[in-house]
């Protein structure tokens, strides 16, 4: 059986023909699209700029292989809250992304009203500004009420895409507890104290269903616009590290993967949920797992490094000569340090903002580079130390994404001691299809 499978990221969309039985992908195509930087924090997508992107990546792949195709299935970034109108139309216009900081103040609302504590033994979070979607929905609440009075549903953008495919409301396990509105260390429901504390109509919210689970089939108009069979069956996609986690073959406690993309994120999977200030827990994609979660700028870093400082080199010469040369000149720390907060901290409940520390006219861009990629690492050796003391962690880090080659993967080795790590490539491509796999399996 072929399977289509949906990687909606940050930045761009991947498309794979992934052949399911020996999960083998086929072809692949890709299509980016743009974020929108609004005042006020706000970082958002247009829904129309994501479908054609997704649309144009599908297109680019052979049409005899799409015409064999029997099985859709996706992932999305998230957190990424969404207002969605019972006919599938967005209330609010566009798609808000993980990166959106609008909602400091509902952080200080939550422990008002609830309590950090509370908020993290039940969510297995502090309110963090982009680290669940509660505190955008509550900023709505409270600052553009009409948007949730014309929703039929929210949730992230799973809830979305699904209904926009099959016409079903579904949302999945881990978006569930992405949330921050769901009983995440017992992998219980909704919870109704979080949502009467935060004004938050529980019928506004879908019935939660494991990642992967079949509901509903492909409706004719967006089959044709993919290019593939209309009716064929759907599985409800999930988050993208839940889903490449399953990719990688981590589907056990101490399971670790390390996605260095647009973000740098690193996923332990756990089966004790034991909630710390220092990280997220969050469910995983298979049910009685968890994830300890933390994450850092990556790509996006680089990025913005590149364009304001190395204007004089194209981005080919950039990464390729800059970055590793960087890294080979200063594998250790010399004067110059970094504290790696270009997107803010997803883990801070105070606005954190970066800083290079140590820095002299005898500074060259090269050990300011440098310093930067040794911070955003530290951040995740961290974490990998706090959840050691949680699970026994497997030796060997699963480790994929465009920052994963033979320089990258030296500094990882340096700044997280003790592991080996495996480069695996399309993990929330093929994770996708074990995910959907299991699911007819099960149903």
């Amino acid at each position: 059986m072929k399977a289509l499978s949906i990687d909606f990221g940050t930045s761009s969309v991947k498309v794979a023909v992934v052949d399911a039985d020996a999960l083998e992908i086929i072809a692949t195509a890709s299509a980016p699209y743009p974020n929108l930087l609004l005042p006020g924090e706000k970082n958002e997508i247009d829904p129309d700029e994501l479908w054609a992107g997704c649309y144009r990546a599908c297109q680019a792949l052979d049409p005899a292989l799409r015409a064999e195709v029997e099985l859709l299935c996706y992932d999305t970034f998230s957190p990424s809250p969404v207002f969605v109108k019972s006919d599938g139309t967005l209330a609010y216009p566009n798609i808000i992304t993980h990166l959106d900081r609008r909602s400091r103040a509902q952080s200080a609302f939550i422990d008002e009203v609830v309590g950090n504590k509370r908020f993290l033994d039940v969510a297995g979070i502090l309110p963090f500004a982009g680290g669940a979607g509660a505190m955008t929905f509550i900023w709505f609440r409270q600052n553009a009420p009409e948007y949730l009075d014309q929703a039929h549903r929210i949730g992230h953008l799973p809830t979305y895409v699904h209904h926009r495919l099959t016409g079903e409301w579904t949302a999945d396990l881990v978006n569930a507890s992405m949330t921050g509105l769901y009983e995440t260390t017992t992998q219980g429901t909704w919870s109704d104290e979080l949502l009467t504390a935060f004004g938050i109509d529980r019928g506004l919210l879908c019935d939660i269903v494991d990642p992967g689970t079949p509901v509903g089939t492909l409706k004719a108009d967006e089959a044709e616009r993919l290019g593939v069979r209309a009716g064929i069956t759907v599985a409800v996609g999930t988050n993208d590290m839940a889903a490449a986690q399953c990719g990688a073959g981590n589907v056990e406690a101490g399971g670790t993967m390390n996605t260095a993309g647009s973000s740098d994120m690193v996923s332990v999977l756990t089966d004790r949920p034991v909630t710390n200030p220092g990280y997220y827990l969050r469910n995983a994609a298979l049910p009685g797992l968890w994830q300890i979660y933390a994450t850092t700028a990556g790509g996006f870093a680089l990025e913005w490094f590149w364009s304001q400082f190395c204007r004089d080199l194209s981005r080919e010469t950039f990464y390729e000569e800059l970055v590793p040369a960087a890294l080979e000149a200063w594998p250790e720390d010399g004067e110059v340090t970094f504290a790696p907060y270009l997107t803010g901290d997803r883990q801070s409940l105070e606005k954190r903002t970066a800083t290079w520390s140590g820095l002299t006219l005898a500074t060259t861009r090269e050990e300011m580079l440098a310093a930067v990629l040794k911070s955003m690492n530290r951040v995740l050796a961290g974490t990998l130390r706090q959840a050691s003391e949680v699970v026994e962690l497997k030796p060997v880090v699963k480790l994929t994404g465009g920052m994963s080659d033979e320089h990258y993967l030296a500094l990882k080795k340096r700044e997280m001691p003790g592991f080996d790590f495996e480069v695996v490539d399309n993990c929330p491509i093929l994770g996708n299809v074990w995910l959907a796999r299991r699911g007819l399996a099960l149903g």
